[in-house]
């Protein structure tokens, strides 16, 4: 247990100075101007796409809705199934005024909880959908009009700097049994909501990392170097998360994803180095 703590204290230590310095870099080459110019132009192409396809949209998330409505109901998360399931009042009920008047109310709250919890997710969706959009639509450019400059804005940070031969004596494979049971933990409800929650907080990290060290580290190196960060690549996609919803600094995240990762895998390299040794 104090082996975990250590490790994710250490992991988000390394996340928060990894975007202190990508923030100071984006300062140099464009990074910042060209950043803030990619999300106002995905913001806009989806509202443009919202205003223009705005039913879609609509029906898109109500399906979503709907068909998350019905996963909860089905493993009885949502107050009142009970009641709806049961069906109406049996006939002895019916004998008595005041129950078939209790299961009735009974039965008309529960439609109507049902509907407020439809009502909250057909929103959720709405907004996530515009979200993902302009997330992955900034990302498109990213790599020829950032990724490029800010490799060469963070190099400059580490004169001299080369990658040793490998980290085989670091890092080891995971065996195919931890693989084979990770699949299998999956079936579990409330674990594989964490699995797939730490899987996107972690994706738009991974979807650079392997373009940031193109001409830096080779293949077997870069997987290396992931599996050995793994934990600060979660901590890093939170805290970029995070940053989103900070105004003025949002602008500058596809800038700070990739000037972050760069330092995220220089630094890592040179510690893993140093274990090693």
């Amino acid at each position: 247990m104090k082996n975990t703590l250590h490790t994710w204290s250490q992991a988000f230590r390394e996340a928060s100075a990894c975007i202190g310095l990508g923030l100071r870099d984006t300062r140099h080459a464009g990074l910042w101007g060209r950043s803030g110019l990619l999300c106002m132009a995905a913001v806009l192409i989806w509202l443009g796409l919202y205003i223009y396809f705005g039913q879609f949209f609509l029906e898109l998330s109500g399906m979503l809705a709907l068909v998350s409505v019905t996963g909860l109901l089905g493993v009885g998360v949502l107050d009142g199934v009970g009641t709806l399931a049961s069906g109406p009042a049996t006939i002895s009920q019916m004998g008595n005024i005041t129950g078939g008047l209790g299961s009735l109310v009974k039965s008309l709250l529960s439609i109507g909880q049902i509907a407020l919890a439809l009502l909250a997710l057909a929103t959720f969706f709405y907004v996530l959908v515009f979200i993902v959009g302009a997330i992955s639509t900034a990302r498109l450019p990213l790599r020829s009009l950032l990724l490029g400059r800010a490799r060469e804005v963070v190099a400059r940070r580490y004169p001299g700097w080369q990658p040793p031969a490998d980290l085989s004596a670091v890092v080891s494979k995971p065996s195919w049994g931890k693989r084979i049971l990770l699949l299998l933990s999956l079936l579990i409800p409330l674990w594989a909501m964490f699995v797939l929650i730490a899987w996107l907080l972690a994706w738009n990290v991974r979807l650079v990392y392997g373009a940031a060290a193109d001409g830096v580290l080779d293949g077997e190196q870069r997987q290396a170097l992931s599996r050995l960060q793994g934990p600060a690549i979660f901590a890093l996609g939170l805290m970029l998360c995070l940053l989103m919803l900070v105004p003025v600094l949002n602008l500058l995240l596809p800038a700070v994803l990739c000037t972050s990762v760069c330092h995220l895998q220089r630094r890592g390299w040179r510690k893993a180095v140093l274990v090693k040794e």
